[in-house]
């Protein structure tokens, strides 16, 4: 029995060196390491222009792209705009939503149209034209920014604006500066209607004392002075004969003064 154990052995140890040697053939071997190049960048230039930075688009807030739906009390509108000041893009966008309000409200558009169409022979001729006109005029009141979003790329803002307009009784705003136009209207027409009044009294005082001035001419009697004719003789001017005194007395203070001079005049 111990014979057998230790030819197995042998046996076992022959067939271990014979895989060893059959792996030690089957390696291939490493190659030599290569040599690395590195790149060295060249060095700044300490006055070098700053390097522009990439613009980047903003994206429009989702009430820009879809506006919110209009109600009975209120109504929307958007605007968008850039600056290189911050505030000046904020007015810009506002008083663009402000301009689509009005349009809302007061827009009034015209078109134009003429169209000519000739043949001539195998040839077909048309013109055809078109000019469309849009007019808004109007007073905006009571307008409410309700959102707003603004970016900055380095250079220039940009800014959206959600505007507000309630209607109707809802704007309180409007309502107060309607009912202040009522109220100074009232007064401009309490004014004129007063004028108007002191003017009919002043024209009906005047026809009055004009119908008291006739009635008292034809009342006082007057004195009538008939045409005479004057006969002269050696080249003298003869005085009128009236039994009035008092034009007698002014005739005579009259021709005292220096440098009076008598006419005549004679009536036929």
């Amino acid at each position: 029995m111990l014979i057998k154990r230790l030819s197995t052995v042998a046996v076992a140890v022959s067939l271990v060196a014979c895989a060893s040697t059959q792996r030690a053939e089957t390696v291939t071997p490493t190659p030599a390491p290569t040599a690395r190049v590195v790149e060295i960048a060249p060095p700044a230039h300490p006055y070098a222009l700053p390097q522009a930075q990439a613009r980047v688009v903003p994206q429009a807030p989702a009430w820009f792209v879809n506006l919110p739906p209009d109600t009975e009390d209120m109504t929307f509108a958007v605007g968008t705009a850039t600056s290189t000041d911050e505030q000046m893009a904020y007015d810009k966008a506002r008083m663009a939503a402000e301009r689509k309000l009005v349009e809302q409200m007061y827009s009034r558009i015209t078109t134009q149209t003429n169209s000519y169409k000739a043949d001539r022979g195998n040839t077909t001729i048309e013109n055809y034209e078109q000019v469309t006109r849009k007019n808004a005029r109007g007073e905006l009141s009571g307008a409410q920014r309700v959102d707003s979003r603004a970016t900055h790329d380095g250079q220039y803002y940009k800014v959206y604006v959600l505007l507000r307009l309630p209607t109707g009784a809802s704007n309180t705003m409007q309502t107060r500066r309607d009912q202040s136009r009522m109220q100074r209207e009232a007064e401009i027409r309490g004014r004129a209607a007063e004028q108007s009044m002191d003017a009919n009294e002043a024209r009906d005082s005047k026809r009055e004392q004009d119908a008291d001035s006739a009635l008292e001419r034809r009342l006082t009697p007057q004195s009538r002075v008939a045409p005479v004719t004057v006969p002269t003789t050696s080249g003298e001017v003869k005085l009128l004969d009236v039994d009035n005194a008092e034009y007698r007395q002014k005739r005579d203070e009259a021709l005292a003064k220096p440098g009076a001079v008598i006419g005549q005049t004679t009536v036929r």
